[in-house]
């Protein structure tokens, strides 16, 4: 299984993680032992410590402490309601917060005060009667079918790239073209992608290729590869990896130009990088293509559960996100409009 690369990372985000605690107050450290002691992820752990960095840095300026380090417990609940309004309506680094980062920083302070409350370490919760900003229902971004031809024509055909990047390009293309149809193919998060290893390839079933995969929460899965996209992944690794690959040890599948295993923001910039030749939108991230393979699940399948079930998700109403029948149903009455006019 492709545990390697979660390790690796866990390893990373553990060593933020120490640097983040260092900083802050001991308390800090039960809500942190809380954390780990609920299964919750080292990249969930970075997030949360990062927003209490910030906040106690707030804090410190309301209860007017000489140091971040010398703040106690108890000054937390010496905020008020209105001072937590204060905190998530500002702006951060000169950026005016969106709903959405709103709510992110309301929950982290909701889920840090109902810990200490439980803990009975403090008394009173300014928290607890805040509600969330409203977020604006936005429609799911998804490539169409004619945009995705477009997009792997562009990596097969090296559209508009000058003749020197089509040199330099050559070893790529197939690695390329492999890891946008396995986005596209199976729905697996970018984090799942790069943490696929050789060794998860499960050839076992004559009939039908799989992708063992380590899932969001540590579970362990495994994905159905059509032909098309296996197909894809063979071409790679009979044509490009053995170009790119530093060492006869390394064991992940997708490798890059340095000779290891790719890194999410790699293929994010090669993503970008063949959108903009395809003259795709410029807000197509590869969860689009997570997106994009689940709108196409259901509008072939109309079954939620297929998505469900495919995608990895806890509860349908993660899965009810990516149900759009808005076209179509503009659509329909538009003709049934038409009528009207015999």
């Amino acid at each position: 299984m492709s545990h390697e690369y979660r390790n690796q990372l866990d390893i990373k985000n553990n060593e933020k993680i120490n640097k983040l605690l260092n900083e802050m107050p001991e308390f800090i450290e039960y809500f942190y032992d809380h954390m780990v002691a609920n299964g919750r992820s080292t990249n969930t752990i970075l997030g949360y410590m990062y927003e209490i960095n910030v906040f106690l840095r707030f804090v410190q300026v309301i209860v007017k402490k000489d140091s971040v380090k010398h703040l106690e417990v108890s000054d937390l609940e010496k905020l008020r309601q209105n001072n937590i309004d204060k905190y998530i309506s500002n702006y951060e680094n000169g950026i005016k917060l969106s709903n959405n980062a709103k709510c992110r920083k309301l929950s982290v302070l909701k889920t840090l005060y109902t810990y200490y409350l439980g803990s009975e370490m403090i008394t009173k919760n300014p928290t607890v009667l805040m509600e969330s900003p409203k977020i604006k229902a936005h429609d799911v971004i998804k490539l169409t079918d004619s945009q995705v031809s477009a997009l792997l024509n562009a990596i097969r055909n090296q559209n508009k790239m000058s003749e020197h990047a089509v040199r330099y390009n050559e070893r790529m293309v197939s690695r390329d073209l492999a890891i946008i149809m396995t986005l596209l193919g199976t729905g697996m998060r970018i984090s799942e992608l790069v943490g696929l290893n050789i060794s998860d390839i499960d050839k076992t079933d004559e009939t039908k290729r799989y992708l063992r995969i380590v899932r969001k929460g540590g579970d362990e899965d495994k994905v159905r590869v059509i032909d098309p996209v296996f197909n894809a992944i063979t071409d790679y690794m009979t044509e490009s990896r053995p170009q790119l690959v530093g060492s006869s040890k390394e064991n992940a599948l997708f490798i890059s130009t340095r000779g290891t295993r790719m890194s999410v923001n790699a293929i994010q910039k090669m993503l970008e990088k063949y959108c903009e030749k395809a003259g795709l939108p410029d807000n197509i991230s590869p969860h689009k293509m997570r997106a994009t393979f689940a709108t196409k699940v259901y509008a072939e399948t109309k079954d939620i559960y297929a998505i469900k079930d495919a995608l990895h998700h806890s509860t349908i109403d993660t899965s009810k996100h990516y149900i759009s029948d808005k076209e179509a149903r503009i659509d329909a009455a538009a003709e049934a409009a038409g009528k009207l006019f015999g």
